[in-house]
């Protein structure tokens, strides 16, 4: 083979091995894939499994039996010596152990609704955390477009500066709105970069990897129910559930320290020799007397705690109401703020294209001109951050009432 096509047969699969190498190293992602991606990959869904995983092996070690001990004495009457082997048992009383498994069972149910509850807000901190940089990429690219504009005035002001038809000060005023252009999309790229690294981290993903999001976020008005729907969720949440069956947990286990007033009984058996010829056996029961300690001590501390838990679940009710109560009037000011801001925000750049035009013909002044660009870049951020806004509070009521409000289609254009 000539050494030319060597060289281009080596280059080729140098290429193909770098291309390779860079798809292995490319996550691609929509939003609806977040949630699946997350129970995956998420360390922090991971450490709220294990966490759950604990309390079950704490619950395993509680509830197991304990072992017999076996004993060996030796008693020596006159001369005659007396020995002894006993195996004893100490046996839980049965109504202690069956309001102990009660309490557990109930403490496990509470902390299973605590994991639902922590993933769906991890979930839903997730699902915000992809918006947020969907609509900080395209932000970027709407001013990437205004700088656009800005650079074609400043080339034809420098012809009109040169041609002595344009002033010192109007040239300043076209510098110092391309540096707040580009000062502004300076500060958006490295809050990109700080919201994509942590996000990363929070999703399992590679520092190093390219990140893909397939989504387009666009804005999308949601038809929202009634506040009173909303708040008639909130009992079936996992977070009202968890306070509940802590509620009941704790009921419970009062309920066993009483029984505990004598918590066990022990039984014990075994032989007794003293000649070959005079053996035995021995046996009997043991059961601890409530004259120092009747557990009441114990009681009064679970008492206190059943009291603290209790006002924690009424505040508990009375934050999500309010909560929700709050987020469901902000998400209806925003989405109205955002539909009668959608058609100009759409024509915004073709406006601008024309008032360069009109620029260009003479038919628009250049304060004029810079004044609109400046508007629109100040809408530009206004728009952007309520469009944030609007899905960082529907996400919230996600996770407040278990409803899925945001969806999008797997892929679209952007606006740009």
């Amino acid at each position: 083979m000539p050494l030319r096509q060597l060289n281009f047969a080596y280059f080729g699969w140098v290429i193909l091995v770098c291309s390779v190498a860079a798809q292995e190293n490319t996550v691609s992602l929509t939003f609806d894939q977040i949630a699946g991606r997350a129970l995956e990959h998420s360390p922090e869904a991971e450490i709220i499994r294990r966490s759950y995983d604990v309390v079950r092996a704490d619950q395993a070690l509680d509830l197991q039996w304990t072992n017999p001990s076996l004993g060996f004495s030796q008693e020596v009457v006159g001369d005659q010596p007396e020995q002894y082997l006993i195996l004893s048992k100490a046996i839980e009383m049965p109504w202690v152990r069956a309001r102990r498994r009660q309490s557990w069972q109930s403490h496990i149910e509470a902390v299973g609704y605590t994991k639902d509850d922590q993933t769906r807000r991890l979930i839903s901190e997730l699902k915000v955390g992809y918006i947020k940089l969907k609509l900080l990429e395209t932000q970027l690219v709407r001013r990437a477009q205004l700088k656009e504009v800005i650079v074609n005035v400043s080339g034809i002001a420098q012809d009109q500066l040169t041609e002595g038809t344009l002033s010192g000060v109007d040239q300043h005023l076209i510098q110092t709105t391309l540096f707040n252009i580009n000062a502004g999309s300076q500060a958006i790229e490295l809050m990109l970069q700080s919201v994509e690294s942590q996000w990363k981290v929070a999703l399992g993903i590679d520092a190093l990897a390219d990140l893909q999001l397939l989504t387009a976020i666009l804005f999308q008005p949601v038809a929202l129910e009634t506040t009173a729907h909303y708040l008639s969720l909130i009992p079936g949440t996992p977070g009202y559930r968890q306070r509940e069956m802590m509620v009941q947990a704790l009921k419970s286990r009062i309920r066993m320290e009483w029984g505990r007033v004598i918590p066990y009984f022990n039984i014990f058996g075994g032989t007794k020799w003293a000649t070959p010829s005079q053996n035995g056996y021995v046996a009997g029961i043991s059961i601890p007397l409530p004259v120092l300690n009747r557990n009441r001590a114990l009681i009064h501390k679970q008492q206190i705690e059943l009291e603290i838990t209790v006002r924690e679940f009424e505040r508990f009710q009375q934050s999500v109401r309010g909560q929700i109560e709050t987020v469901v009037l902000a998400i209806r000011n925003l989405g109205t703020s955002l539909a009668m801001m959608e058609t100009n925000f759409d024509a915004a750049p073709a406006m601008i294209a024309s008032a360069l035009v009109s620029y260009q013909e003479g038919w628009m002044s250049l304060t004029e001109l810079l004044s609109a660009i400046q508007i629109h870049d100040h809408g530009i951020q206004q728009y952007f951050s309520q469009l944030t806004d609007y899905y960082q509070r529907l996400l919230k009521l996600e996770a407040l009432t278990g409803q899925i409000l945001v969806t999008f289609s797997a892929q679209g254009g952007d606006r740009r």
